[in-house]
């Protein structure tokens, strides 16, 4: 008796952990130092066939935004798998400082998963002005970069986009086979949709990339860089492309904004045979 109820405790405590594996996604938006009100946008895909229901912000505690992915009332299996959404976070309810920063997006079950969790610094007196970039949650990272190190136009630098101030957000829009701490693994061979969005600042206001705009694809495998074909920004600012791995790698898509900026957003994916 003593037994059977310590494995149904032990299965209890262990579904958790399988059910938020099965959430993932990408938070673009974040300053670090941050000022003002923060415009998180919330790139969310559940893999399970649950489907998506609401995003939270939360800074020091205080819950800033929440907005739901469907119809709050809809049921698991109806909710979209894939969503994004746009939480805004009012950096003046905390003071100066160190403060947690935190998304978390729930699944149509009531599971609910960290998609980004960090420590920022709040600098609102004085206000401090900085670039923007993205960050890719479960696994990804934010690169800002000024000045091409090998020149404009290099291989592994492209030349400016002509973008100021770019705000990339990328993520997997495609079902994974599985997600294993926080990395896709992705089936050999099979094309998987990328898709994000890059946006630019024009007369101070934040903006659709134009059409066209090049978004560079870099593939880092075991120290070894292969340059991807650009793909191109299309409507709305909007950017998707498909694409195939024979092996394990981490995923950069890339812009350099007007100014010399380079901003990177970067997908660790594992690839298998079956």
């Amino acid at each position: 008796m003593r037994r059977a109820l310590l494995a149904a405790v032990v299965a209890v405590l262990t579904l958790p952990a399988a059910a938020q594996a099965a959430t993932f996604g990408a938070v673009g938006g974040l300053r670090n130092p941050a000022a003002g009100d923060l415009e998180l946008t919330v790139q969310a895909v559940e893999t399970e066939g649950i489907g998506l229901r609401r995003a939270t912000a939360i800074l020091g505690g205080n819950t800033t935004d929440t907005v739901t992915f469907a119809e709050p009332d809809c049921e698991p299996g109806i909710c979209p798998a894939v969503g994004t959404v746009s939480l805004l976070v009012p950096t003046a309810v905390v003071t100066d400082g160190t403060s947690r920063i935190e998304v978390t997006v729930e699944d149509a079950a009531g599971t609910v998963t960290h998609v980004l969790d960090e420590t920022i610094t709040v600098a609102n007196t004085p206000v401090v002005s900085t670039p923007t970039v993205t960050v890719s949650v479960g696994g990804g990272s934010k690169t800002p970069q000024t000045g091409p190190p090998n020149g404009p136009g290099g291989p592994d630098h492209p030349g400016a986009s002509g973008c100021r101030s770019p705000r990339l957000s990328m993520f997997l829009a495609a079902r994974p086979l599985r997600v294993r701490h926080g990395v896709a693994v992705l089936k050999r061979g099979r094309r998987y949709k990328f898709a994000g969005r890059l946006t630019c600042l024009v007369d101070g206001r934040r903006t659709a990339a134009p059409r066209g705009t090049p978004v560079g694809i870099r593939d880092r495998v075991h120290g070894k860089t292969v340059v991807r074909a650009a793909a191109r920004v299309r409507a709305d600012g909007r950017v998707a492309v498909k694409l195939a791995h024979r092996r394990s790698c981490t995923v950069a898509f890339r812009v350099r904004g007007a100014g010399g900026n380079l901003i990177s957003v970067r997908i660790p994916i594992r690839v298998v045979r079956r």
